[in-house]
């Protein structure tokens, strides 16, 4: 005999006990008020097109300071795609890197085998450091779906443990029951306290907030928040800020609502006090849910159903900084202690300055941190390393603050937050220390700064003879001419350098470009004296009737043929989706290909020798198809990039399989080059 569940989905759980036509009524009474509340320029919201689709996309996420995670009916990829096993696709895990402005740039997958399953996941959070995962999926066990007495398949919280490659680990919370939902997980930053919905019996309503504890013995018995969040009709989608004293959620029960589903706020930590209704744009006559907050509270993210939408639910973006009863961390109070290395002396009025990085090493927020590079490979003609470089300290603006008399500085840091803190001074080399507040952690930096090594500081640019075009990826060799010790530099996209030779003494200086005629001279360069060189230099061979115009070619920094290498880029173990590195080092890119808006190029993806050689080939091949459609997404049009994935078939060193290699010697292997198959003529200034 067949049975017939009832597959409860994320969204049903909620739209299913909402009262349509108290919804209506609510509309049509608040409409006025709609228009009261909405402070036009006091917040600005825009849909985030780029990762909503058809169906339902809501529950955003913060996956650290590098992706937004959310929930998706709209489709799916692999083997699945396509399929439907209820009415609507089922619902899956999907993620988006954020760029260097928090915002999002392309929807892809999860990348879990182990956590997006044949039935419904749903709502979820993760640990501050990002190693553990609270899941809303559907009542299941050994990947079989277990239904109710009533027939009925119900929703779950369920735990994980990030793995090498994947999820490890999944177990069911131990307040889940087979006969009630539990949905929505929602963690506090120091990760003691989980709230979340259910529509467990004794509430007071359809679904009820609920608060637990995590204690020596596991987590406490939920506790219900009580009756000024909870009404007779259903409240969810919670969420805890970061400073964990301002909790918002989601009710279609109170009766200041604008319609449906409307977002408010509460103090968690006095549920009994009056709870705040959130203005207009952040609700509508629609149903909103599903905010999530930085920690300052100037964005963040959430879900409606408003009618401009692309699909039945969109995420929205927002920025501004209006939000009434939202509740800032309090900063933890940091001494930076400034020190000469050598000595042990402070250092008053050294230079510091504080940067935020993202999980990975980037700096979030600092779009004039990295200089692009393109430097000549030496084992390869016709070769470009592509690089990000980071600036020097004195380039980095203003600091954020000076050591006083005593070599010490203040800073207000969050906690549990990483920061890059770079102390400089002048005449010493720039310190920099990662450093972030830990509960057990004591409140002194100390930075200690040791005296540059000599430097005979040479500058100077690199144009062409006759019309003074800039060359840029030009070589320069300096051959010391009594010790013959050589150093190499390179000139930068404007065709200018810049270094310290470590010799005092008589310099023989070779500049080579392909294209033009190998330049020598003599220089010398002298203690605390700054040199400067222009060196011109002529062309092989220039047959044109517009001579600059072809100057102005040849000096490009790259040409017909040439390849780009980007192998600074770090992709995570087993995962093809971009994060932040890849989507930096793409932005670099990026700026090539608008600058020369007729280039075309093969981009190719290869990986280590570590894992399945089948299994790399199709991780390649995924990687290169996302970063095409990065590069699409920003504008580049498709027909000038083809991409491809290589797997471990063209290794660049010994590290076959079965080789013993070091970590680094494999990373060598992971890279990106771009081939660059036709320049064109037309070039776009900055």
């Amino acid at each position: 005999m067949n049975k017939t569940f009832l597959i409860l989905t994320p969204l049903l759980v909620l739209l299913t006990t909402i009262n349509l036509s108290a919804q209506q009524s609510n509309k049509s009474k608040s409409k006025d008020r709609f228009r009261e509340k909405n402070l036009p320029g006091s917040v600005e919201v825009r849909n985030a097109a780029s990762i909503n689709g058809p169906g339902s996309d809501y529950a955003p996420a913060f996956l650290g300071t590098e992706y937004l995670v959310f929930i998706s009916n709209s489709g799916r990829t692999g083997p699945l795609a396509g399929k439907k096993y209820f009415d609507n696709p089922s619902f899956d895990i999907y993620s988006t890197p954020l760029d260097a402005n928090r915002e999002p740039t392309l929807r892809g997958d999860f990348g879990s085998e182990e956590l997006n399953s044949t039935l419904n996941e749903g709502p979820l959070c993760f640990s501050k450091n990002g190693d553990t995962i609270y899941a809303t999926r559907n009542n299941m066990h050994k990947g079989v779906q277990k239904a109710d007495a009533s027939g009925k398949v119900r929703m779950k919280i369920y735990q994980a443990i990030r793995g090498k490659e994947d999820w490890v680990n999944v177990q069911e919370l131990p307040f889940n029951n087979d006969s009630y939902s539990c949905v929505h997980p929602s963690l506090s930053t120091d990760g003691t306290t989980l709230y979340f919905a259910s529509d467990m019996p004794g509430g007071f309503g359809g679904y009820d907030i609920y608060v637990c504890k995590k204690t020596g013995k596991g987590w406490s018995t939920p506790v219900n928040l009580g009756p000024k969040v909870n009404t007779a009709k259903n409240e969810v989608t919670p969420y805890i800020n970061y400073s964990g004293k301002t909790l918002f959620f989601a009710s279609n029960g109170h009766s200041d609502s604008f319609g449906g589903l409307d977002l408010y706020n509460a103090n968690p930590e006095n549920p009994e006090a009056d709870i705040e209704h959130l203005k207009a744009p952040y609700n509508s006559e629609a149903d909103d849910m599903g905010i999530i907050i930085n920690e300052e509270g100037t964005f963040g993210y959430f879900a409606s159903r408003r009618p401009e939408g692309h699909g039945e639910y969109d995420i929205y973006y927002f920025r501004g900084n209006s939000i009434d009863g939202f509740e800032k961390p309090e900063p933890n109070r940091i001494e930076i202690l400034v020190t000469d290395g050598r000595t042990g002396q402070p250092i008053p009025g050294a230079s510091i300055r504080i940067l935020q990085p993202s999980d990975d090493g980037f700096i979030s927020a600092q779009n004039d941190f990295y200089d692009v590079d393109l430097a000549p490979t030496p084992e390869s003609t016709n070769s470009l390393s592509l690089r990000l470089v980071r600036k020097n300290a004195d380039k980095l603006g203003d600091p954020d603050n000076y050591t006083n008399a005593n070599g010490v500085a203040l800073a207000d840091f969050l906690m549990y937050r990483s920061y890059l803190v770079l102390a400089s001074f002048d005449g010493y080399q720039t310190s920099e220390r990662l450093y972030s507040v830990e509960p057990d952690k004591g409140g002194t930096l100390t930075l200690a700064l040791y005296e540059e090594a000599t430097c005979h500081r040479v500058t100077g640019t690199v144009a062409t003879d006759k019309f003074r075009t800039r060359i840029a990826s030009a070589t320069l060799v300096f051959t010391h001419k009594e010790s013959n010790q050589q150093v190499t530099a390179h000139t930068d996209e404007n065709g200018e350098y810049e270094l310290c030779l470590p010799l005092e003494g008589e310099y023989l200086l070779q500049a080579k470009r392909e294209g033009f005629r190998t330049q020598n001279l003599t220089m010398s360069a002298v203690r605390s004296k700054s040199i400067n060189n222009n060196i011109r230099m002529q062309p092989v061979d220039i047959n044109a009737v517009d001579a600059e115009k072809a100057e102005a070619l040849l000096a490009r920094p790259v040409q017909d043929g040439y390849t780009l290498t980007i192998d600074k880029i770090h992709f995570e173990p087993g995962r093809t989706t971009l994060n932040q590195s890849a989507v930096r080092h793409l932005d670099a890119l990026l700026e090539l290909l608008q600058r020369y808006p007729e280039m075309e190029i093969d981009l190719t993806v290869h990986t280590d020798s570590r894992g399945d050689a089948k299994t790399n080939l199709n991780l390649s091949t995924e990687r290169a198809k996302n970063a095409k459609a990065y590069l699409v997404y920003k504008g580049i049009e498709e027909n000038r990039i083809n991409a491809d994935g290589k797997g471990e078939s063209q290794l660049r060193n010994r590290c076959a399989d079965g080789i013993p290699c070091s970590e680094a010697e494999h990373t060598l292997n992971n890279r990106i080059e771009v081939k660059v198959k036709k320049v064109g003529n037309t070039i776009k200034t900055p």
